[in-house]
């Protein structure tokens, strides 16, 4: 069953924007960000951590989404900041996170949460595209997960594979 006005407010909130259905797909998606990227580039697409830092209880965790062409090279198809409160969320998870190895969205089923993306807002210009959520979620045991993520995309690329040159 749809719920209705969640989908509802969902396209009032999109339609204030010059979207393209592509990007409208990518801002909606309440899936792992990361494997929309790998369907829509046509290769894996990787998470790439730039930064960590632990602050006041909390990982500030900086990363870059790239879809690699091998030889070809790399292009990075989102940059993304994530908080999350050292407190609310699974040990396990909280640990994985500190390894700097795997993507949030990897993580959190590797572990099997159940999971709910809540958008929070959405941003456009003439440059990019971009999104907040919040990640709330349990597993077995009453183990929880808290975070909250803004994802920013290069309209540019995604021009490109909507044109077919990437």
């Amino acid at each position: 069953m749809i719920e209705e006005p969640y989908i509802q407010k969902l396209i009032d909130k999109l339609s204030k924007y010059e979207l393209t259905p592509l990007e409208r797909v990518i801002l909606a998606n309440d899936s792992t960000v990361q494997s929309l990227l790998s369907v829509v580039f046509h290769v894996p697409v990787e998470v790439e951590v730039i930064a960590q830092i632990e602050l006041n209880k909390n990982i500030i965790r900086w990363v870059r989404l790239v879809a690699d062409y091998g030889e070809a090279g790399k292009v990075t198809v989102c940059l993304a900041e994530s908080v999350i409160p050292v407190g609310l969320n699974d040990s396990q998870f909280i640990k994985g996170i500190q390894e700097k190895q795997k993507g949030l969205g990897q993580l959190l089923s590797e572990l099997d949460f159940k999971i709910k993306r809540e958008i929070l807002g959405f941003y456009a210009d003439e440059t990019i595209f971009a999104r907040t959520y919040r990640i709330t979620g349990s597993r077995i045991n009453n183990q929880r997960c808290d975070l909250l993520i803004t994802e920013v995309f290069p309209r540019q690329i995604f021009r490109k594979v909507e044109e077919k040159k990437v």
